[in-house]
């Protein structure tokens, strides 16, 4: 099993988004992590919708088919719990720490019955007030975690995330273009979590104008996708709360 020192020396070899979640995958693999997914759920401390700040899943097709379907983002309690905690826990445990209500509690079976056994939720704190949401899962058994590997895989996950933000430039000081009005408007409309087609049928515009606007949008602010645009409108003060 590599060690948490030896992983952060990998990844800080990284020169790729790519390149850094392979090695992820690997270091969570010794502990019996089968699959994970990576949110950022706020920056400077405002909240982000969980659809936006999804930078990358594992998790199996058909349960990320239900769980878009059924606007699971919208009450998953995992995630609601992980906004308020500062150490890991057990997915499962969560209707331990919050009063669940049937949606929530048809969440979880539906978590279960997807053949997600196990999980832990790992939250952490990163530059830029960032907030992030590690979920590691099993497709077999039980995860035979102790509270010092749980700290292990945290202090991994911090590491990650940290160097992420590097990769992807969001912590970038270099200044910024303008938006334009419209501009602002379109990236506001994606840091609330819509789709370029819902984006075109708010605004009455086609959904290749939202495309092209969203293009000359991460142009001008020197990113490359849409969480990376959202998370420096927010930090740059171009999307107003």
């Amino acid at each position: 099993m590599q060690t948490l020192e030896a992983y952060i020396e990998t990844t800080q070899d990284c020169k790729t988004e790519e390149n850094l979640f392979r090695q992820f995958d690997i270091f969570v693999g010794s502990y019996g992590v089968d699959v994970s997914t990576y949110h950022i759920v706020a920056e400077n401390l405002r909240a982000i919708q969980v659809e936006t700040g999804l930078v990358r899943q594992n998790f199996p097709k058909d349960w990320v088919k239900r769980y878009l379907e059924k606007s699971y983002a919208d009450i998953d309690p995992v995630i609601e719990q992980s906004r308020r905690e500062a150490r890991p826990f057990h997915w499962f445990d969560v209707d331990k720490k919050l009063n669940l209500n049937a949606k929530q509690k048809e969440f979880l079976e539906e978590l279960k019955s997807a053949g997600l056994t196990d999980g832990i939720a790992v939250p952490v704190f990163g530059p830029k007030g960032t907030m992030a949401y590690f979920g590691l899962g099993t497709l077999e058994d039980q995860l035979d975690i102790s509270d010092a590997d749980m700290m292990e895989l945290q202090f991994a996950c911090l590491q990650t995330h940290n160097r992420y933000i590097e990769l992807a430039h969001i912590d970038d000081e270099t200044p910024i273009k303008r938006l334009s009005p419209r501009e602002s408007e379109v990236l506001s409309l994606v840091a609330a979590g819509l789709s370029n087609n819902y984006i075109a049928e708010r605004l009455n515009i086609s959904e290749n104008t939202v495309d092209t606007m969203l293009r000359r949008v991460f142009a001008k602010l020197g990113v490359n996708n849409r969480i990376s645009a959202v998370l420096r409108g927010i930090g740059s003060g171009l999307i107003l709360p």
